[in-house]
């Protein structure tokens, strides 16, 4: 059984991950700039039982891989459009596998346009396991199994979430520099961030507004399903009038290089976090329209959603490490299907209907 890093290894995510992982009975190695939280990191796993995991204190960790050559690195630190890309190009160079949380479309997109390089190393690179992602791609296979591509899809993401660190909201302020994206007739096109209003209706009977962001999952739906109109909208983003009348405007400031990374580094010096979303089951929802008007919509449900990334990272890892891989770039539904999801602790909602879900 191979070696997992796990960078950023103090972070909610990464001490999560590695506990799982530990549990498991996987070698992890503990990565991170701070040695004193990363040695209570380790303690803390350690007082669970078994043998103690070793702690990398690096501020370079891709000089790291590159020397140590790990079978597995997890990727938990954010923001994932600095970091998924450089890590795992090391990751292709020392030939290990490469796993990370991220769910904006851009370092998403980027990840999976390194599929021949990949390919080519004999390395796995997998990116977006987590909820955002696999949630949504989850339902998009499960609509789409054994049918022809449908001609329009429709995801969202409402997760609720305990807390989040620092490094998540230096990752929405990235999404938000994007700008809004959809795709129409295959291409990807510009549209209003904050655009896309749309009250999505939920098993139990209530309703949540979501609005399109640029998301992982817009990518993931796309080569999911082969739709060629493909929207992806999220909770997370504020809904009011006044607040989606300001979301094109922030995006515009933020889109200004230097005042963003400005803003990133507040937020890193500040230690400033996201709001928490309250409630106690996280939803996803898909919906597919077929030429002729058939539509079938679907629902994930699950618990808190850091919780389920949290899960969904380790087992990708795991399965990597134990030898369940194929060289190329994925996210974690292309690869391991629907029922990873599944496995993770949500449970899936088919349904059909003619109704006009655009």
């Amino acid at each position: 059984m191979g070696e997992i890093w796990i960078i950023g290894a103090t972070g909610r995510a990464g001490r999560n991950i590695s506990a799982g992982l530990r549990a498991g009975g996987h070698r992890i190695v503990l990565v991170g700039r701070n040695a004193q939280r990363l040695a209570e990191a380790a303690a803390t796993i350690e007082a669970s039982g078994g043998v103690p995991p070793r702690t990398l204190v690096t501020d370079d960790p891709l000089a790291e891989i590159a020397a140590g050559r790990p079978d597995v690195v997890v990727n938990t630190v954010g923001p994932f459009g600095t970091t998924t890309v450089p890590t795992a190009q090391a990751c292709v160079v020392a030939g290990s596998h490469y796993v990370d949380l991220a769910n904006e479309f851009q370092p998403v997109r980027s990840l999976l346009e390194m599929d021949s390089a990949a390919r080519a190393a004999g390395s796995t690179l997998v990116t977006g396991a987590g909820f955002g992602t696999l949630a949504n791609e989850a339902l998009v296979y499960e609509l789409c199994a054994g049918r022809p591509s449908p001609i329009r899809v429709r995801v969202a993401a409402m997760p609720v979430v305990d807390g989040l660190g620092p490094a998540v909201l230096a990752s929405v302020v990235d999404a938000a520099a994007t700008g809004g994206l959809i795709y129409r007739d295959g291409r990807l096109v510009r549209t209003r961030l904050g655009a896309h209003l749309r009250r999505i209706p939920l098993p139990d009977g209530t309703t949540r507004a979501t609005v399109a962001v640029p998301t992982g999952e817009l990518e993931a739906a796309l080569r999911g399903s082969g739709a060629g109109d493909v929207i992806a909208t999220s909770s997370e983003v504020p809904t009011g009038r006044m607040a989606r009348a300001a979301l094109p405007i922030v995006g515009a400031i933020l889109r200004v290089e230097a005042l963003r990374r400005t803003v990133i580094r507040l937020i890193d010096r500040w230690q400033l976090t996201p709001p928490a979303t309250p409630g106690e089951v996280s939803w996803a929802y898909a919906s597919a329209e077929w030429e002729g008007g058939e539509t079938r919509q679907a629902w994930l449900q699950t618990g808190e959603g850091y919780a389920f990334t949290s899960r969904v990272a380790a087992m990708v890892a795991a399965r990597l490490a134990e030898g369940d891989a194929r060289p190329g770039a994925f996210t974690p539904g292309a690869l391991f299907g629907a029922d990873l999801a599944r496995s993770a602790g949500a449970t899936i909602t088919l349904d059909s209907t003619t109704k006009d879900l655009r």
